[in-house]
């Protein structure tokens, strides 16, 4: 029978490897074939469930290793997020059960020795590569920012800062007990100030070409940043041409068409000036967001962040001041700066 289904190093976040060793069955005799079978019996916590179930080729006795985190994600993708946190962001409830098959003198052996592994936890999100190689096999979860500490971050008054907050202890995956949560906190006073134990700096109000994004982190959790833009759009038209026939007499002919869609803006950003590490966050972080919304008027619109072919790193041959230059793909066809709309 399959044996175990222990645990190895691993994280709580889905992002990342969650890897079970389970030992195959010990078999007398030669075998057709044999491959052990791992069940992911898994489902949002209050949500429903669905199995993945995830096979390897097996020889007798072998220990094997199932990374489940892949059957999880399948899991996490299901949930939608927006521009408003929720109270606290769900998390993924699973369970395990192992088993092995094989053939032998052209007999079907199927669910032999099913061990199981019930209530295991995990949140969305990944570790980066090299948080993956310092931990050293392992990394619990406690705090779900990446932005940098060197210089305070600039917003302005009138603006709402979206701010994940960190677990009062690291947890682990079978300490869970709901997900992680991102507060709103609205920006009154000017000037040098501590929100959610970060330096702020908030500049007046009224500023021109000053855009607020919220973005959904690679820790899973939304987030926003206040950029100083230097802007310029363009919109790319798709348009096809046809011809509309009719019966033609002398004084009437066919006509040429054409229809014209697909006109939605792009704006062409910048971050502004940066120093090296928030240079670093924007390229890592706020670049490689999945799902971002732009505020525009008093709306949220859902828009994509787009960077450039080549975004340009760190040049120390001369003087210029560090920015990141993006672009913002908006999801809506037509102006977004509509009288109607606004």
């Amino acid at each position: 029978m399959a044996q175990g289904l222990l645990i190895q190093g691993a994280s709580p976040l889905v992002g990342s490897p969650i890897t079970f060793k389970v030992q195959a069955a010990v078999i007398s005799g030669e075998c057709a074939f044999h491959r052990v079978k791992l069940t992911v019996h898994a489902g949002i916590y209050g949500g429903n469930y669905t199995d993945l179930t995830l096979s390897s080729p097996a020889e007798s006795g072998e220990n094997l290793y199932f990374d489940v985190s892949s059957a999880l994600r399948a899991v996490a993708d299901s949930y939608e997020y927006t521009a408003t946190p929720p109270a606290a962001y769900p998390y993924i409830v699973y369970d395990l059960s192992a088993c092995d098959e094989y053939m032998q003198n052209g007999e079907v052996h199927d669910n032999v020795g099913v061990v199981t592994s019930n209530g295991h936890k995990a949140i969305f999100g990944a570790y980066s590569d090299l948080e993956r190689i310092l931990s050293g096999g392992s990394k619990l979860a406690q705090h779900f920012t990446r932005k940098p500490n060197t210089t305070p971050e600039v917003v302005a008054v009138g603006e709402t800062m979206v701010c994940p907050q960190s677990f009062a202890t690291a947890i682990s995956e079978g300490s869970i007990t709901t997900g992680p949560t991102s507060s709103v906190v609205s920006i009154t006073t000017p000037g040098l100030q501590t929100i959610n134990g970060r330096q702020v700096y908030a500049v007046a109000a009224g500023q021109t070409d000053r855009y607020q994004f919220r973005f959904v982190n690679g820790l899973g959790c939304l987030e926003s940043i206040s950029v100083r833009s230097f802007k310029t759009t363009e919109t790319n038209v798709t348009q096809e041409s046809y011809i509309r026939a009719i019966q033609e007499t002398f004084g009437s002919f066919s006509r040429g068409l054409v229809t014209k869609k697909n006109d939605y803006e792009t704006w062409k950003m910048s971050s502004g000036p940066l120093d090296e590490a928030w240079h670093s966050w924007f390229i890592h972080e706020f670049l490689m967001a999945k799902f971002a919304w732009i505020k525009i008027g008093n709306n949220w619109l859902g828009c994509h962040i787009v960077p450039e072919e080549t975004v340009e790193g760190i040049d120390r041959t001369n003087g210029s001041f560090y920015e990141v230059q993006f672009s913002v793909r908006l999801d809506l066809n037509g102006s977004p700066l509509a009288a109607l709309a606004i």
